[in-house]
């Protein structure tokens, strides 16, 4: 426990304090360190739902803690590191995509990225620490309703001053991005792994018109043959390619520098169907940092069409 508080002191930021999340990216060791210290330290319950969970660093460290504390891993798809007592398959139609972990009903780790190798030392992702006993207990509920195949206790969705919280298909979150979206004044960033939707890009493109700048970042092996790259491109939206080694695998819309949307949901038809969290943070501070991660996609790791 000592171990997981000096790693806490000295990975977390002075900005965590109350709800405030930490925010963090990969592939970078001190996200490796803050998700493993996260677990080394927790004390009565590890809950974690993600579309793969084969982090083998990960799943190593989860079968010593096992014997002493609750563990239950929620998952779309078996790997030969899973093992049968704390692990369930979600088998409900559509894809289980949501990526997080709750630890001790206190700390919510979420984002972008699957529990793996690639997903953590190779790909692009963030993800956001955010230590607050009312969100917690909000996923945890929600957990417990799929691990045991019942419906969730009301509310389905969470809210407060910084957070918004939506699980598809139950919620229409692509109405919800949309209404987001279209209150954008200045400027609407974004960085997608997958990005699909028509009815998303065709608000983007009214917003463009209507005299608002758009620059976004796409991974370019998800572009042919659906994508909504070129559709933009050609209304005039200034977007790249990543050219990263790894996928650039987030799912994020900054708008006016102030209202982040992410989470594990891709704008995408398939995801309306899918098992999927949307966050919506309305915080200045966390959209500032965000926009410098972007800004340097931007600069260094993107080229034009």
């Amino acid at each position: 426990m000592r171990k997981f508080l000096f790693l806490l002191l000295v990975f977390l930021p002075p900005s965590f304090s109350g709800n405030l999340p930490a925010l963090y990216f990969t592939p970078n060791r001190k996200t490796d360190k803050i998700i493993i210290s996260l677990i080394e330290g927790a004390e009565s319950s590890i809950y974690i739902a993600g579309y793969s969970v084969s982090w083998e660093k990960m799943i190593e460290l989860l079968n010593r803690k096992k014997e002493n504390i609750d563990i239950k891993i929620l998952t779309d798809r078996e790997t030969k590191w899973i093992f049968k007592d704390i692990v369930r398959i979600y088998s409900k139609p559509g894809l289980f995509h949501p990526k997080f972990i709750v630890v001790d009903k206190k700390y919510v780790l979420i984002g972008s990225g699957n529990f793996t190798d690639d997903g953590i030392y190779l790909h692009h992702n963030h993800f956001l620490l955010i230590k607050d006993r009312d969100m917690a207990d909000f996923f945890n509920k929600k957990f417990l309703s799929w691990w045991d195949d019942k419906p969730a206790e009301e509310p389905e969705v969470y809210k407060d001053r910084l957070y918004q919280i939506y699980f598809s298909p139950e919620t229409n979150c692509e109405s919800i991005i949309i209404q987001n979206i279209s209150n954008a004044k200045k400027t609407i960033h974004f960085i997608h792994y997958q990005f699909t939707s028509e009815e998303i890009a065709k608000v983007i493109i009214r917003k463009k018109l209507s005299g608002v700048d758009i620059y976004g970042i796409v991974e370019p092996s998800s572009i042919e043959p659906y994508s909504v790259f070129y559709p933009l491109l050609d209304y005039g939206c200034r977007l790249k390619k990543s050219n990263r080694a790894g996928f650039l695998h987030d799912k994020l819309f900054i708008i006016d520098d102030e209202i982040v949307i992410t989470g594990s949901y891709n704008p995408t038809a398939s995801a309306r169907r899918n098992t999927e969290c949307l966050l919506i943070i309305k915080d200045k501070e966390t959209a500032k940092k965000l926009l410098k991660e972007w800004k340097k996609l931007w600069l260094f790791y993107s080229v034009k069409s």
